[in-house]
């Protein structure tokens, strides 16, 4: 009888080994092509942050902060700073009601606001702070003493309403340090109770 032929194992032949260097490159370069991918992934989402972030800075740069005598507008309603008084005594003009005096000084905001919406707006005096450069606020007194010495010229917007296309003005009061400096501070003016929309006017 002749030998027989001996067959090699599965793992000894050629082409097996072949098969198997061609499967490991391809999962190697498919691992590279992954891993540039997320880099380009997150480079691209980086950009479009930083996109943003300046696009934000832009549109901060380009508002008009108003002075006083000029309207400063936030959804539809306009408000506008007539004029500004500081006085450490509010004289009541009346011999049965006491003047109002305090420790620092009084600031008298003359504010005129515009409803342009199209519905009643309702308007009260906490919708008003002064604010200072170093973030200071203070906001409106709304005592009696004083309220009373400001007598007819004491509207302070107490829940005042303004129907469509109408406005109204009055006087917003408040106590500060007598040594602040209300030419670098501003009035912080908003359109609700929680202060969601709001803008600022210089008392310069």
């Amino acid at each position: 009888m002749g030998k027989e032929k001996v067959k090699k194992p599965f793992y000894k032949k050629w082409w097996v080994w072949l098969l198997a260097i061609i499967v490991v490159i391809a999962f190697a370069g498919g691992g590279e092509e992954e891993s540039s991918t997320k880099e380009e992934t997150a480079e691209n989402v980086a950009a479009t942050e930083n996109k943003k972030e300046k696009s934000q800075e832009d549109t901060k740069d380009e508002v008009k902060v108003a002075g006083i005598g000029e309207k400063a507008t936030i959804s539809d309603v306009s408000f506008t700073v007539n004029g500004i008084e500081e006085t450490s005594e509010i004289k009541s003009g009346n011999q049965f009601i006491e003047n109002a005096t305090t420790e620092g000084k009084f600031i008298i905001a003359d504010v005129s606001i515009e409803n342009g919406q199209k519905e009643a707006l309702t308007i009260n005096s906490s919708f008003f702070m002064i604010k200072t450069e170093d973030d200071t606020t203070y906001e409106a007194v709304s005592s009696g003493e004083v309220m009373m010495a400001m007598g007819d010229e004491g509207t302070d917007f107490f829940l005042e309403q303004i129907n469509p296309g109408l406005s109204k003005s009055g006087k917003v009061v408040f106590e500060v340090p007598a040594d602040l400096d209300v030419s670098s501070a501003v009035l912080h003016c908003q359109t609700g109770f929680w202060g969601t929309e709001s803008i600022e006017i210089n008392l310069k």
